[in-house]
């Protein structure tokens, strides 16, 4: 039976020429896993509140569609989906309104508690959990209505990959556990590439493929679509060869220096706890760690945003930065007034929002803005929070050519980001952060050829032989 059904859905915002949707059909049967893929504004979360009617975006529908059970949705901002301070009233909130006695809703909520592993933090306030614990949370407060239909949108964005894998993984077990009918999208597929049923592919607001995994990669290989740089390596590769090539001799010039920095939001609770760092001119320097392992603080500290408790970090040129929430940068009523349109947001492929508002744009339209004003500034080191978030496969390519370009012009680019594919690819050089502490750094074959976890996809299939395709001796 058909949980979800849509036939000739198109649709289109307010003052918008040019349709999100146009005449998607499809329909997911019970129990059905699918994992929804596309570039960057290609529909995707537009479709998916679609289906979710109390969250359906305003604007003109055309065509049907059908849901034949109850729904549950999950957004990739955590914070915007959280409405209470406390875990325990964060579960019970959807519950209030069912009617229930006290008893009944303590019940059910130690149940979702014990099933979320999230026992000994019901108590504890949302706001102290790390981005993976609140991502859980959210989670479990969904599926504590019980609903048959599960949608989620991109809820790994903000994730590191331990956090993002352990997310995913509760996704499965409860699809497992309940056979409740899954829709996810998701720009890094690997976690869930091979446990989809089907995989389905927007296009400029287009359905052009939905199919099993294989399928899926068939028919992307035999069009030539781009988004085949989206399915894992394992499916584009077999037994890769790695290049020969010498490491490198010796370090370049230091751009940007942190001695022994410490940060406290709190007094008593460093989140940097004595910092060493040179960030190395000309070249793409990264630095991953877990969620609230202090990256995002680093980043401020050494911009100047935050004002450090002792240490010394100094930079030898000018220094911008891109922050992880880029709303949070625009204050403006279109585009236009937000960054001057030219080359830059034609190299980002954003010149058609020009007359938009910056809040009715995507997540990977508004980071394309965000970075198009950074780069306006002209600053010589550039500093960037999670660049690739919301970015498809296909706009990472660009990105990763377009960071390069810098630093050939001289500049200097750090980069703090959960994409470890991304990272593994264009890094010159990548540091490990944790507890506040680097713990190495290293050229980037180096660094990622140590590691298990996180390191690359392809490192991980080829045990460290070959970190990105780059890599690879063809």
């Amino acid at each position: 039976m058909e949980a979800i059904k849509c036939k000739g859905v198109s649709f289109t915002y307010p003052k918008n020429e040019q349709p999100a949707l146009s005449s998607v059909t499809f329909s997911l049967n019970e129990g059905e896993f699918c994992l929804l893929t596309g570039a960057s504004a290609a529909g995707k979360s537009t479709l998916l509140k679609l289906l979710k009617k109390e969250i359906a975006p305003y604007g003109t529908l055309d065509g049907e569609i059908e849901i034949s059970k109850s729904v549950g949705y999950v957004g990739q901002r955590v914070e915007e989906n959280i409405v209470c301070d406390k875990v325990r009233s964060e579960l019970t909130f959807g519950l209030t309104n069912l009617g229930l006695s006290e008893s009944e809703t303590e019940l059910l909520t130690a149940e979702t508690a014990s099933y979320f592993n999230l026992e000994e933090k019901l108590d504890s306030d949302i706001s102290l959990l790390s981005g993976g614990e609140k991502q859980l949370v959210n989670l479990a407060a969904v599926m504590i209505m019980k609903p048959e239909i599960l949608i989620l949108d991109e809820p790994c964005s903000q994730l590191d990959p331990v956090s993002a894998e352990r997310f995913v993984n509760m996704v499965k077990k409860l699809h497992s556990d309940f056979n409740i009918t899954v829709i996810m999208s998701e720009h890094s597929t690997q976690l869930l590439f091979d446990y989809a049923d089907s995989v389905m592919l927007l296009d400029g607001g287009r359905l052009t493929v939905k199919a099993p995994p294989e399928e899926y990669v068939k028919a992307l290989t035999e069009s030539g679509n781009k988004m085949l740089a989206a399915v894992p390596a394992e499916y584009r590769y077999i037994n890769p060869q790695p290049k020969d090539i010498q490491s490198v001799a010796q370090k370049p010039e230091t751009e940007l220096s942190c001695k022994n920095v410490y940060f406290a939001y709190e007094k008593g609770k460093f989140v940097l706890n004595g910092v060493n760092l040179e960030i190395y001119k000309g070249k793409i320097n990264a630095v991953v760690g877990a969620n609230g392992s202090g990256k995002s603080t680093l980043l401020k500290v050494m911009c100047g945003v935050l004002r450090k408790f002792s240490g010394k970090v100094k930079a030898k040129r000018t220094v911008a930065m891109l922050t992880q929430n880029v709303y949070d940068l625009f204050t403006k009523d279109r585009c236009c007034d937000e960054v001057e349109f030219g080359e830059n947001t034609s190299f980002l492929e954003i010149d058609y929002i020009k007359d938009r508002h910056p809040y009715d744009l995507s997540g990977g339209e508004a980071q394309r803005l965000a970075l198009a004003m950074v780069l306006e500034r002209d600053a010589d080191i550039i500093l960037l929070d999670e660049p690739t978030k919301g970015f498809d496969a296909v706009l990472k390519l660009k990105l990763g050519e377009l960071l390069r370009e810098l630093c050939k012009k001289g500049k200097t680019v750090v980069i703090v980001s959960h994409d470890i594919d991304f990272t593994g690819t264009y890094c010159d050089y990548c540091s490990f952060l944790s507890r506040g502490k680097i713990i190495c750094t290293a050229p980037r074959r180096d660094f990622f050829s140590r590691l298990s976890f996180y390191t690359t996809s392809l490192s991980r299939m080829t045990n460290g032989k070959c970190i990105s395709f780059e890599d690879i001796d063809e």
